[in-house]
Formats: structure tokens, C-alpha cells, sequence
């Protein structure tokens, strides 16, 4: 009778545990490559004379753990002030998000997150010196994406970066494809 009762509890947990493993396996989700335009704007008048604006570029790469979206994204902002100065600022963020499917063919992204952030100003008015600073940034972004096939998507694009150095906002078309 032990043997029967301990086999059968063996049995249910070796059954619960594989329920749960498929439950809670990580998937890759998607990819998505961004195009826009960004601005920035700081108090460190030293840093940043905060009169460029520019454009950016955007990666992102996305795993599924049950609803939860975990995400590595990459922007490369190219920033332009023809008069005294050019600026370039890069980031890498790791990202925490969540879907909302709005209807089949309609989805909204959001996320958080916490990253690495990259700044550079070089002054061509007077000793063509670069000022480079790095610090971490908390991003935040939004995607809506409207899916024109199942796997292929393309939406709009808003991200801000927090950080000490100069916040970032971009607005981004982007085009994802779900795996």
C-alpha cells in the first residue's frame, strides 16, 4: 500500500512539474528595427547646449515568459547642430513589458526598464574636444503595432530615456516580426 500511495505521488508530481515546465517556457517573441526622429533636453549646460535635433535607430529583441515580455534594445541617435557642436549619444537597455491585444490585427507594447546610457559632445567652435560621459538610464516605450500579416507588424514607436546626463525622446516607426 506505501508503494502504490508513493508511486502515485511520484507520478503526480513528475506530472504537475512538466505541466508546469511547458507553462513557463521561455520563448523568443520578436525583432523589431525603428526609424525616427529624437531630441534631447538638459540642465547641464556644460554637457549639452540642447538645440539639435536629430534623427535615430533603433534594435530590439524580445522573449516571451508566459505574458511577460523581456526585451534587450539598442538605440544609436545621431544628433546634429551645424553650428558649434555635434552630439551622439547610444544605449543599451534591458526591458520589462507587457501586451495588450486591442483586437486581432491591433497590439500595444509597453515597457520599463534599466540601461546603459552613452553621451558625447564634440565642440568644432573652439578646441574640437569630445566630452564623453556615460551613465544608466531608466527607459521607458510604448509600441503599437498593426499586424498586416500574422507575423509581420508595423506601428509607432515613442521612447524616453531618464538619466543624469540628457533625457532622450525619440518617436520611431517601427517594423516587427513575431516569431
Amino acid at each position: 500500500m506505501k508503494k502504490m500511495t508513493l508511486s502515485i505521488i511520484i507520478i503526480t508530481l513528475f506530472y504537475y512539474n512538466s505541466t508546469l515546465a511547458q507553462e513557463n517556457k521561455l520563448q523568443l517573441k520578436s525583432t523589431s528595427l525603428g526609424i525616427g526622429l529624437s531630441g534631447l533636453s538638459s540642465d547641464n549646460t556644460d554637457i549639452s547646449d540642447t538645440s539639435t535635433a536629430g534623427f535615430t535607430v533603433n534594435l530590439d529583441l524580445s522573449v516571451n515568459l508566459n505574458k511577460h515580455i523581456f526585451s534587450l534594445y539598442l538605440n544609436k541617435d545621431f544628433k546634429f547642430n551645424l553650428y558649434d557642436g555635434r552630439e551622439h549619444y547610444n544605449q543599451l537597455n534591458a526591458t520589462y513589458g507587457r501586451e495588450f491585444e486591442l483586437n486581432d490585427w491591433l497590439k500595444l507594447e509597453g515597457h520599463l526598464g534599466l540601461g546603459y546610457f552613452n553621451y558625447s559632445v564634440k565642440n568644432y567652435s573652439t578646441d574640437f574636444k569630445t566630452n564623453k560621459e556615460s551613465t544608466i538610464g531608466f527607459p521607458l516605450r510604448v509600441k503599437l503595432i498593426f499586424y498586416t500579416k500574422e507575423n509581420f507588424g508595423i506601428g509607432i514607436n515613442p521612447n524616453l530615456n531618464l538619466n543624469s546626463l540628457v533625457n532622450t525622446y525619440s518617436v520611431n516607426i517601427v517594423f516587427q516580426h513575431n516569431f
